[in-house]
């Protein structure tokens, strides 16, 4: 067994003796030879350029099966694949033609435009390094404008964004040492992934010592994390190895659900698999294929992370498979086929970055790397990465006084991976560059927004604008917040109209409408039907906002303030000499900050504060500072809430003072965004507006409504997982059937989710009464009085818990018992807020939603706004809807505004005469 490992070893790591390429490299019209061209062996730094004879000569202990490139600007790229076993000199000659393609710098130049530049970022993203790798700042393309993109559509097949290059891409990684030229062949990036395939040469970067031995370091750590090395360790059948430990990922069960608990896991989900149980044969080629029973999980045992997929795993983690259930390598483990083999977790995050050349050899036999070695810890670059602007949008154009408004639109996120971690409260101010005439706040509900409000009646007509941000967004430069022209005008006139056709940008998106008119007693209905489409005539996923006017009524003027030069916002990252204090902190609701107040000196300044709205109906505990301050958010209420505060000692008696801080507003902005316009005279038997009391629902719709909510599920939205009577009998007890749905009993979490500052246990509501605020002790005991078989059903709440307030911040579960109420309801229970100071606390901004279905036996009036859905999103391509017309409406504008799936964003106003 010595012997073959032996053998074996020297297989894999001898790159066998030096063997030498010449040749010649000619133009092919004319047979003259080409000097100075480019020859190099791909994915090496074996390199030469051509004599004035165009002649060339590369040595060096090259790898068996290799790609040879020539090249010379103006000509096409010349690749041949050449087997060199057994030779020790390979005759090799190229003929070049020229390239009547190449398109010119202004013409590359002309294509820079918005579209092109994100289309770059993501091509960087996938190409070079991911946002998050502390390399990406270290590698750059010198040459971007010799990329260019396109949309490929493939019939019956994926649709996929393709890049191409006429020239080689020059990129210079200071991470590793190398400039890098790229001959792109391949680049697609499909809805379901991405891939990239091309000749590369690298060329080592002279630098000094200190600089050099840096870059040693880190090409020796990237090859040991490497793919590459992996299979020479499963060649080599290193069982013990100190940078690997692989395991066989088993398919989940149909009755057991996966955990985040690495110990509950091992031998159930996944199984050790010792490298020298991993079969592999050679193929009497000097090539080896390797064979995997399945999804491998690979566990990078000297690499520390930042661990998601488990709770006590604090390394980094990769998976590996082979579609084919084998894959083919060289004997140094490099693949011969990368599409033999699908990468993801930390092996996924390579990219050229971090890719090191074919004939790199390490210079230590070990290194140890860590996630602060991994992964972007600069400041200004992890702050950019958490920034957040909101778009907002409006029903009309303009307002008169005395109007309701009704405002919607959706967040904008540097890194929308982010966005479940980031705001979930909007605040809208109504700005003049010097004061701020009112402030309104509305909840953010899957990146959303959707609210309203009702202008005063006595408000001075003139330009306004209304200025959306939120707490967290206030940390950093007024470009962060949003402002949108907002004219308010005499009744008796309105504005002269713009011509509708030239305010559509489409991008690659289309939209067509297609609708029937059919007339009923009260009004007429409208069946509206939206198709959106891609560039391609395929059906197309967004979400957007649509609103339709009165045409004679409401003048079209064309916003300055629209979702697509509101995308500029993601090309513009902090400055460099950025500086914030920090102070505001994210919302996850309404929030409530102040200070305490010790009693006497033997009192600390920090103390757990307890937060209490109204008469329990919610509630909640944080800890103030050193210095006495604190911070509470997640209330969820409309209106303004009485909240009782005090500090409260074991024995639940409040002690010492507390204060309440109100949020302070930022200052007026100094420039306001404004429309030119010419006013016209206004018939005063047509000054119709748009008022809050026509929209307000008949009492019997808003019981029927409820009684149908609270029969269901108690009036709270759909919990976001449920099981059902069948799948519960499955489990002997309720922290099982829990421990399914994500919970874990032990730590009384669900996965590494964490809600505010305190979060305690989950809420926990059974057959519609809640249980908050339970200790560990009297929560497991809660739980533990159930038995499986005695649930209907058993429902969890983690990214929809907003709703249930600070009572819900770690979660919520929801349990309904097969004979009802088990426990019995204290109805009596009152809060006893002796010793709390008791402040009013406004919460989300009451306003009546726009009703879209009006009752059928009500005359509906002549209105300004006909229709208005601030969070439409299509389905299968397609949004429908049934619009209730009032007669005498003649002609309708209907204006749709959002972004595709894909992040495109798009407009479209659409004039329909009735």
């Amino acid at each position: 067994m010595r012997l073959i490992l032996l053998l074996l070893f020297f297989l894999v790591q001898g790159l066998g003796f030096s063997q030498t390429i010449i040749g010649t490299v000619r133009e092919k019209s004319s047979g003259l030879p080409l000097p100075f061209a480019n020859v190099f062996v791909s994915n090496t730094t074996f390199g030469k350029a051509t004599d004035k004879d165009g002649k060339f000569r590369i040595s060096g202990n090259l790898p068996q099966e290799i790609e040879v490139v020539a090249s010379f600007v103006g000509y096409i790229t010349e690749v041949k694949k050449v087997s060199i076993r057994g030779q020790s000199e390979i005759l090799l000659d190229f003929e070049l033609s020229f390239n009547e393609s190449n398109l010119s710098e202004i013409e590359l130049k002309a294509k820079r435009d918005k579209a092109w530049e994100r289309e770059f970022r993501r091509f960087e993203e996938v190409f070079l390094a991911l946002p998050d790798d502390s390399y990406k700042p270290k590698i750059e393309i010198v040459n971007p404008w010799v990329v260019d993109f396109e949309k490929v559509r493939v019939q019956n097949g994926a649709n996929y964004l393709k890049a191409s290059a006429q020239e080689p891409i020059k990129i210079i990684n200071r991470a590793l040492g190398y400039e890098i030229d790229y001959y792109l062949q391949d680049f697609r990036v499909l809805r379901v992934g991405s891939r990239f395939y091309g000749q590369v040469f690298y060329e080592p970067i002279q630098g000094e010592p200190e600089q050099e031995e840096a870059w040693d370091l880190a090409r020796d750590e990237n090859y040991y994390s490497s793919i590459r090395y992996l299979n020479q360790s499963i060649l080599l059948n290193l069982a013990d190895t100190k940078h690997f430990r692989i395991y066989h990922a088993i398919p989940d069960e149909l009755d057991r659900v996966r955990t985040n608990d690495f110990t509950r896991e091992l031998n159930k989900s996944i199984i050790p698999i010792a490298n020298d149980s991993i079969l592999k044969r050679p193929l009497g080629d000097g090539n080896f294929r390797i064979f995997l029973p399945g999804r491998m999980e690979i566990h990078h045992l000297d690499k520390e992370w930042r661990n998601d997929y488990y709770t006590n795993i604090y390394h980094a983690i990769s998976w590996i498979q082979a579609p084919d259930g084998y894959y083919d390598v060289d004997r140094n483990g490099v693949l011969l086929n990368p599409t033999q083999l699908v990468l993801s977790g930390y092996l996924g995050r390579q990219r050229m970055a971090r890719i090191l050349p074919l004939d790199f050899e390490p210079k230590t036999d070990f290194v140890v790397g860590s996630m602060t070695e991994e992964v972007v810890h600069d400041q200004g670059q992890k702050f950019n990465r958490l920034r957040e602007k909101p778009w907002i949008t409006t029903n009309k154009p303009y307002y008169y006084p005395g109007e309701a408004v009704w405002i919607g639109g959706q967040m904008l996120y540097q890194e929308a991976i982010w966005s479940d971690t980031l705001s979930r409260v909007v605040h809208v101010d109504l700005v003049t560059p010097d004061s701020v005439f009112q402030s309104y706040q509305f909840p953010i509900e899957n990146s959303r927004i959707s609210g309203g409000f009702v202008l005063p009646s006595d408000l001075p007509v003139g330009n306004y604008a209304l200025r959306a941000y939120t707490n967290w967004s206030l940390n950093y430069p007024a470009s962060d917040q949003f402002h949108l022209e907002f004219p308010v005008i005499d009744p008796r006139y309105k504005p002269k109209p713009e011509n509708p056709v030239e305010d559509s940008f489409m991008g690659s998106v289309e939209v067509t409408e297609t609708y029937s008119i059919s007339d009923s007693l009260s009004y007429r209905v409208m069946d509206l039907e939206l198709n959106f489409l891609d560039e391609f005539q395929n059906p197309l996923e967004a979400k957007f906002v649509i609103t339709m006017t009165d045409a004679e009524e409401v003048s079209f003027l064309k916003p300055k303030s629209d979702l697509e030069s509101s995308l500029n916002w993601f090309d513009k990252t902090l400055p460099k000499d950025f500086s914030s204090e920090w102070s505001r902190q994210i919302e996850y609701g309404i929030s409530v900050q102040g200070e305490f107040i010790p009693a006497n000196r033997r009192q600390s300044f920090s103390q757990r504060i307890t937060v209490v709205r109204g008469d329990l109906e919610d509630f909640g505990q944080v800890k103030s500072d050193s210095s006495g301050r604190f911070w509470a958010t997640g209330l969820y209420y409309s209106g303004t809430a009485q909240i009782a505060i005090a500090a409260v000692n074991e024995k639940s008696q409040p002690f010492g003072t507390v204060n309440w801080i109100p949020m302070p507003k930022p200052s007026p902005p100094t420039l306001i965004p404004t429309l030119e316009y010419d006013l016209i005279s206004r018939p005063t038997e047509s000054q119709f507006l748009d008022t809050s009391g026509d929209y307000i629902l008949l009492e019997e719709f808003v019981k029927e409504v409820s009684k149908e909510n609270l029969s269901d599920r108690y009036g709270y939205s759909e919990p976001d997982r449920v099981m059902d009577e069948n799948s519960i009998k499955l489990s002997t007890t309720l922290c099982d059937v829990l421990q399914r749905m994500g919970f874990n009993c032990r730590s009384q979490r669900f996965g590494n989710y964490t809600y505010g500052e305190r979060t305690g246990s989950p809420l926990l509501i059974i057959d519609g009464f809640k249980y908050p605020f339970l200790e560990g002790g009297e929560f497991k005991e809660m739980l533990d009085s159930f038995v499986p078989q005695e649930l209907e059903s058993v429902g969890v709440y983690t990214y929809g818990n907003m709703v249930f307030g600070m009572a819900g911040y770690a979660g919520v579960i929801v349990l309904k018992t097969k004979r009802g109420q088990k426990f019995t309801v204290d109805s009596d229970r009152k809060f006893n807020s002796d010793g709390f100071g008791i402040f009013p606390v406004p919460g989300f901004t009451d306003f009546a939603p726009f009703l879209k279905n009006p009752p059928s036996d009500q005359y509906l009036r002549r209105k300004p706004t006909i229709y208005w859905e601030p969070v439409a999103e299509t389905s299968n391509g397609q949004f429908q809807s049934k619009v209730k017309v009032p007669y005498g409406t003649k002609s309708i504008h209907i204006r749709v505004e959002g972004r595709s799936d894909d992040g495109e964003a798009f407009s479209k106003l659409i004039k329909i005469e009735l």
